[in-house]
C-alpha cells in the first residue's frame, strides 16, 4: 500500500509523541519533611540552610504530569544573609504549622508584650513572618532586626541609633509598642493593624480603612493570621 491507513497513522503519531514526552518529562524535585511532620515538595533541598526546621529532604524524580503543587523559593530580593525571605516562604506555604520561638527570645517577647498590652503570640507571629527570628535581618527596603523596623518608624519612638534596631530587646520593644499604637489607631481591627504594620498607616487610610490591594500586604496579613492562634 502506498498510504498508511488513518488508524495506523494515528497510532504511529501517538507512539512518537508519547516517546518524546517520556524522555523530557522527568523532573528532579525534593520531598522535604519539616519539623511539624508536614511534607512539602520543593524545587530545591532546603535542609542545609534550615537544619533546625527540616527533618529530611529526599531527592525524587517526578513525571511532569505528576508534579503537583511544586513550590519554589524566590531569592530575588533576599536580605544579604539569604535567610529571612525563604523562611517566610516556608511559613506562608504551610510548611510551619506552628510558631518556632527560640528560647532566648521568649522572655524578651513576653516582657515587651506585657509592657505594652499586646498578646505575646501575636508578637511572635509577626517576628516569625518578618525575620524568622533573625536579629540581624536587613531587608532590601531598609527594614532592620527581628521585627523589621524601618529607621523612621523607630525614630518615632526615640530610637535613632542603627545599632538599637539590631538589639533584640530594643527591637522587640519598639515593634511591640508600634503594634499597640496601631491597635489603638484602628480600633483593634487585627487585619488593619497588620496591614498598617506592613504597608504603613497611610496606605490603610487611603484605601478606605480596608487592607490595601497590594499582593505583598495581603499575603503578609494572611501569613501572620495563619500563625497567630487568636487571628481566626
Amino acid at each position: 500500500m502506498k498510504h498508511l491507513s488513518s488508524t495506523t497513522k494515528s497510532l504511529a503519531i501517538a507512539l512518537a509523541c508519547w516517546g518524546t514526552s517520556a524522555e523530557a518529562a522527568t523532573i528532579t524535585r525534593y520531598q522535604c519533611k519539616l519539623l511539624d511532620g508536614l511534607v512539602r515538595v520543593l524545587d530545591q533541598d532546603i535542609s542545609p540552610r534550615f537544619p533546625a526546621l527540616v527533618i529530611s529532604c529526599q531527592r525524587v524524580e517526578m513525571e511532569a504530569d505528576e508534579e503537583g503543587d511544586v513550590e519554589s523559593i524566590d531569592e530575588s530580593d533576599d536580605p544579604s544573609d539569604g535567610t529571612s525571605r525563604s523562611m517566610r516562604f516556608i511559613a506562608a506555604r504551610g510548611g510551619l504549622a506552628r510558631l518556632v520561638v527560640p528560647a532566648d527570645l521568649q522572655a524578651i517577647v513576653a516582657s515587651a508584650a506585657s509592657r505594652h498590652g499586646v498578646d505575646p503570640r501575636l508578637v511572635q507571629a509577626v517576628i516569625q513572618v518578618e525575620s524568622a527570628f533573625n536579629a540581624k535581618a536587613r531587608s532590601p527596603k531598609g527594614a532592620r532586626g527581628l521585627m523589621q523596623l524601618m529607621p523612621a518608624t523607630a525614630a518615632r519612638f526615640g530610637a535613632t541609633a542603627e545599632t538599637d534596631l539590631f538589639n533584640p530587646a530594643v527591637n522587640v520593644d519598639l515593634g511591640t509598642r508600634y503594634l499597640r499604637v496601631l491597635s489603638e489607631q484602628f480600633d483593634d481591627r487585627l487585619d488593619l493593624v497588620l496591614a498598617a504594620y506592613n504597608a504603613g498607616e497611610g496606605a490603610v487610610m487611603r484605601n478606605g480603612y480596608v487592607v490595601p490591594p497590594y499582593r505583598e500586604t495581603r499575603d503578609y496579613v494572611r501569613k501572620v493570621l495563619d500563625l497567630y492562634p487568636g487571628g481566626e
